[in-house]
């Protein structure tokens, strides 16, 4: 075989193995790219020929060639990484991209090599950025060599090799709409501001440097930016780091500091940058207070004792969201006997099950911690303060906690249930582990939760859409009381009639296959032998 033909074959292996990895990571980066829904949309602009077509030709081309030049390299910072600062060797963070036809930046993930370790406190919060960054790390990023996997950004459409450097996302919510209007070109790795002063230079100056670069995007002006960029980043290695800090400092940070915002914007402000990252609805919580989920229908007999749990609580920054079903016995009366104006009621134009009267309680809520509580169920006057510390001192955002039967005149039975320690989202689909009377969640990490219209097993749908965002943790403490043997309660119910009510959530509130609906309803019944066998416990 000629040389020719050897060369031919092996360029068009590059090419086509090019090609693929692009599709690939293309399809991978539309997965984990998300629309920043909660914020106001701002004006969007036109992009020129070079921009919109022959930019992102350049950019897969140098990307491509920079990867397969350079893989020794990144091969060898990976190496080091893994054996300096551990696993996992990449760091990624979400980053505001380009702004959509709604006029909303879409926030992306970057890669980076990471830079810093994870040591932590002794509540398990991590330590400042400066005891974290090791001279290692230091090194990586005086050389900009923990940039390197940005490359894969611009392949994969997310990033281009020039253009406003992405700042973090909460950074973009103390923007005015001016300074977003950087946004509506492509991020880039290295832009205007990047050669003009880097991180050196006041946060004014790099959002007009990045202002300036939107006026008139070129091919002249990105070559002078990569060939500035080899200079000021690689040989003078000017402008990493903020004066002495090991990160550069954050826009709000920076406002706050100069007066140029009240503590109270900056915090309301940060609480718009944590909706954002969960993908929220713009729903800004109070910080520390529990929303507490109260559906009611036809308990009139039991709701105010189980309202009296609450009001027992030893924690009391709470809000008690009541919404009635509709129902046809006095539980409106006995409502209008309890004053608190941390109760809220609402009432149901129509009968709507529970799942509705859930989902319209969960738009209600302001908390930053939601929790459930039945109209017949009771809670342990500690419940709401051990919980919550629980999970904060661990950094857990999901939690539920043992319980105990009670009968309909308020009498232990004898029967406790606890569960597994820890339920990741697979162990989830094996078996509703938590009573809903116990469960607690974080909504500024997980956000506002709705659910299918299902008859029953809506707890169930809940716990499956958190358990997609976070795992969930046992508190080993009996700290709520279920009321067993109510007419219309799930235990009741016979086992025919609830099998058939796990069948409906598989197929219908998580739109699986027949098949697939079926094998997870046996895989239900299995492990819910097995809870009983391991996680009920009857005493005298």
């Amino acid at each position: 075989m000629s040389k020719k033909k050897i060369v031919g074959i092996i360029a068009s292996s590059i090419v086509g193995g090019t090609a693929i990895v692009t599709w690939i990571m293309k399809k991978k980066a539309k997965k984990t790219t998300y629309k920043a829904e909660s914020i106001e949309a701002i004006p969007t602009r036109k992009m020129g020929f070079y921009e919109k077509y022959v930019k992102r030709a350049i950019d897969v081309v140098c990307a491509s060639a920079a990867i397969i030049c350079f893989s020794p390299l990144y091969i060898g910072v990976a190496i080091l990484v893994k054996f300096k600062l551990g696993s996992p060797v990449l760091f990624t963070q979400d980053r505001p991209g380009l702004i959509g036809e709604d006029g909303k930046e879409t926030i992306f993930k970057m890669y980076k090599f990471r830079t810093m370790t994870d040591e932590r406190d002794e509540n398990g919060e991590l330590l400042p950025d400066e005891v974290r960054l090791t001279s290692f790390g230091k090194w990586l990023r005086s050389t900009s060599l923990d940039e390197l996997p940005e490359a894969f950004n611009i392949l994969n459409g997310t990033l281009s090799i020039c253009g406003p450097r992405p700042q973090l996302v909460r950074d973009l919510t103390f923007m005015t709409k001016e300074q977003r209007m950087r946004h509506t070109a492509k991020p880039g790795l290295s832009g205007l501001a990047q050669v003009n002063g880097r991180n050196a230079i006041k946060w004014e100056d790099k959002l007009n440097w990045d202002l300036k670069y939107i006026e008139n995007v070129t091919l002249l002006k990105d070559f002078s930016i990569i060939l500035k960029t080899v200079k000021t980043a690689f040989i003078k290695q000017e402008g990493i780091t903020d004066g002495d800090m090991a990160t550069a400092e954050d826009f709000g940070d920076y406002l706050l500091e100069n007066e140029k915002i009240t503590s109270e914007e900056y915090d309301k402000k940060q609480i718009e940058a944590k909706q954002i990252l969960n993908k929220c609805d713009g729903i800004l919580r109070e910080e520390n207070m529990v929303s507490i989920i109260m559906p009611s229908y036809n308990t009139a007999s039991y709701i105010k004792e189980s309202i009296q749990s609450v009001l027992n609580q030893t924690y009391t920054n709470w809000e008690l969201i009541i919404v009635d079903d509709c129902s046809t016995d006095e539980t409106e009366e006995v409502l209008a006997t309890i004053t608190d104006s941390r109760i809220k009621y609402f009432k149901n134009k129509e009968n709507s099950g529970a799942a509705i009267s859930r989902n319209k309680a969960l738009r209600e809520a302001r908390g930053q911690w939601i929790a459930f509580l039945d109209s017949d169920d009771l809670w342990l006057p500690n419940k709401l303060e051990k919980q919550i510390n629980f999970m904060k001192n661990n950094g857990y955002k999901f939690s539920y906690t043992n319980y105990e039967e009670i009968d309909m005149a308020s009498n232990k039975t004898g029967v406790r249930i606890t569960g597994p320690k820890k339920i990741t989202k697979m162990g989830m689909y094996n078996y509703c582990w938590p009573g809903c009377l116990t469960v607690m969640y974080d909504a500024n990490e997980i956000g506002l939760i709705q659910i299918e219209d299902i008859k029953k097993n809506n707890d169930y749908a809940m716990w499956l859409k958190v358990c997609q965002k976070a795992d969930c943790y046992l508190l080993d403490e009996v700290l709520a009381q279920y009321r067993k043997g109510r007419v219309g309660s799930v235990s009741t119910h016979s086992i025919r009639t609830m099998i058939g009510w796990h069948y409906m959530l598989y197929h219908e509130a998580e739109k699986m296959g027949k098949l697939e609906s079926l094998f997870n309803t046996g895989r239900n019944l299995l492990f819910g032998y097995y809870k009983k066998r391991k996680y009920v416990k009857k005493f005298d």
